[in-house]
């Protein structure tokens, strides 16, 4: 297993990714559970019961919360560590958690006029990327509601299969969204850019300006400057469920278990 995360580790190291890798710890988690992370490593699990746990970077509990009223968790957008955003879709409801996930605040959007919003993200400007499903527009609204800007149609732009945003996230004002298998890049603007990969993608993260995503329970990673994608090899036994790339840290979910190991970068 070492040995092969090693190699991992050297697959990583040409995207400028890491060079070393050794096993930390591993959370047991149930089956169906989710997770993301911040940029400081910090790990927020999703329990099937939609229960949200946070862990530091070496596997240690901070804080756990529940908004069971609220039903089932969507997404968690962690891109602030210091202000969580978690979208109730079946609610149509934001919730703003700090850093210890004390609720701080949450946005109705059907009082601005969203009754069905596929997918959201934190803008780079802590602001509100949502895809209103009426008009199939990806529109950018303030954390008080006001109305910002707004996408051409997203049928004047994805022509094969359904339109339906399943994730999306916004690195370094670029707005990534997954889409059908496909990811699709808009500027800060809102603005089409390129269809940047269509892979049967199920879970992605943009690191180091490649994208590394999950298909079928396999690991790749794409390299867009050489319009290359190349499969990661692991060697565990267990399906791959999630997989998260942050400073010094990689982690791999399966169905029972978030694997942490560590990393050095070049």
């Amino acid at each position: 297993m070492k040995y092969i995360l090693m190699l991992f580790a050297c697959t990583l190291a040409i995207s400028g990714v890491a060079n070393t890798i050794s096993p930390i710890d591993t959370i047991p988690v149930k089956k169906d559970s989710r997770f993301t992370t911040d940029n400081m490593g910090n790990i927020f699990i999703i329990s099937p019961t939609n229960d949200i746990e946070k862990y530091d970077k070496n596997g240690h509990k901070i804080a756990t919360a529940n908004f069971k009223v609220l039903g089932t968790i969507t997404t968690i957008d962690a891109t602030n560590p210091f202000e969580i955003y978690v979208f109730y879709r079946d609610q149509n409801k934001i919730l703003y958690l700090d850093n210890l996930l004390n609720l701080r605040g949450e946005t109705n959007l059907e009082s601005i006029g969203i009754s069905q919003c596929a997918a959201f993200a934190r803008s780079f400007d802590n602001q509100l990327w949502l895809v209103d499903m009426a008009d199939l527009k990806i529109k950018k609204y303030s954390k008080d509601s006001k109305f910002i800007s707004e996408s051409a149609s997203l049928n004047t732009i994805i022509s094969d299969g359904p339109i339906l945003p399943e994730s999306m996230v916004d690195i370094n004002s670029t707005l990534y969204v997954l889409n059908n298998g496909a990811i699709f890049n808009f500027d800060a603007f809102i603005n089409y850019t390129k269809t940047l990969i269509s892979d049967s993608i199920t879970v992605f993260q943009v690191v180091n300006q490649q994208i590394v995503y999950l298909k079928n329970g396999n690991l790749f990673s794409y390299n867009p400057l050489l319009f290359k994608s190349e499969k990661l090899e692991l060697g565990l036994n267990e399906k791959i469920k999630n997989m998260r790339i942050e400073k010094e840290r990689l982690y791999i979910l399966t169905d029972d278990n978030l694997i942490l190991h560590a990393y050095s970068e070049n």
